[in-house]
């Protein structure tokens, strides 16, 4: 994963044109590109990333540097392809999800949390019935991706890699926040400044008080269970340096440290044994291109 790594704090002003609505940074809503939203999605420049049914991911180049733009028809191709009302219906009438990504995004820089700078956040209604299709864009961010640098590190670096995701995991979660798909690939780690980027935050969400502790104790099983697949075979070496720094890096009891503990490795030991043979021998597969 690419972009540069920009500590500007994001002003969110409104944001109106040719039927898009939403939120866009400050510094970029003089973007030329942005009057005409379609248009820019469509140029011939720009270099497709992911192209499915649901969702288009495109890299755009500006005078700024480059930037990612993520245009959402639908939550899943279940939606598009399968018709699936209930799912089309909930998409037609929640609020508008690439306003809460650029929100969300938002308020993790505020309280130091890092991710790709969030440039614009907006929903634009379609057809007769407004049927919703969301946009979001966020800077390029330029550092490798915590699932390569185990890749190519060991021993005492692959540890220390792992106990600062641990740590730095542990504090997002004490601010409320729960990461909708915390995986090695969706964090970038600027071994420079130990500084850790969260990815992909389609999903993450800030909660106003504490959350119950399962939706932040899946976070651990996800990126765990990632750590076994990246392995090939059910070692707990890196799951246990990832959790040691997590967990000691509460405020609780031992016993409660040793209780959660045993949660999160039961919960990927399971599923291990149902399905990370299988999941481990397809990622070794040669990926195709996108």
């Amino acid at each position: 994963m690419t972009s540069t790594d920009r500590s500007t704090m994001p002003t969110p002003a409104p944001f109106h044109a040719h039927g898009w609505y939403g939120w866009v940074h400050a510094d970029w809503q003089d973007l030329p590109a942005f009057q005409d939203i379609d248009a820019w999605l469509q140029e011939h420049s720009a270099k497709i990333i992911l192209d499915l049914p649901c969702r288009t991911i495109t890299r755009h180049q500006t005078d700024r540097g480059a930037l990612y733009a993520k245009y959402m028809r639908a939550k899943n191709d279940g939606v598009i392809k399968n018709r699936e009302m209930l799912s089309h219906l909930r998409w037609t009438v929640l609020p508008s999800r690439g306003q809460r990504i650029f929100l969300t995004c938002s308020a993790m820089l505020r309280k130091g949390h890092f991710c790709p700078l969030p440039v614009l956040g907006a929903r634009c209604r379609r057809g007769p019935w407004g049927y919703p299709h969301e946009l979001f864009v966020s800077a390029e961010l330029v550092q490798p991706t915590v699932e390569e640098l185990l890749q190519t590190l060991a021993g005492p670096a692959r540890e220390d890699i792992l106990t600062r995701c641990g740590a730095e995991l542990q504090r997002f979660h004490a601010d409320h926040f729960v990461h909708g798909d915390f995986l090695p690939r969706n964090a970038c780690l600027d071994t420079a400044t130990h500084r850790l980027f969260y990815l992909d935050n389609d999903r993450t969400r800030l909660w106003p008080c504490p959350p119950p502790f399962l939706c932040q104790r899946r976070n651990l099983a996800q990126f765990c269970y990632n750590l076994l697949l990246q392995a090939g075979c059910y070692d707990l070496a890196m799951p246990n340096a990832f959790l040691n720094a997590y967990l000691l890096a509460t405020p609780w009891t031992e016993k409660r440290r040793e209780t959660e503990y045993q949660r999160v490795v039961t919960q990927i030991t399971t599923r291990w044994q149902r399905f990370g043979e299988k999941e481990a021998a397809r990622l070794k597969r040669p990926a195709k291109q996108a």
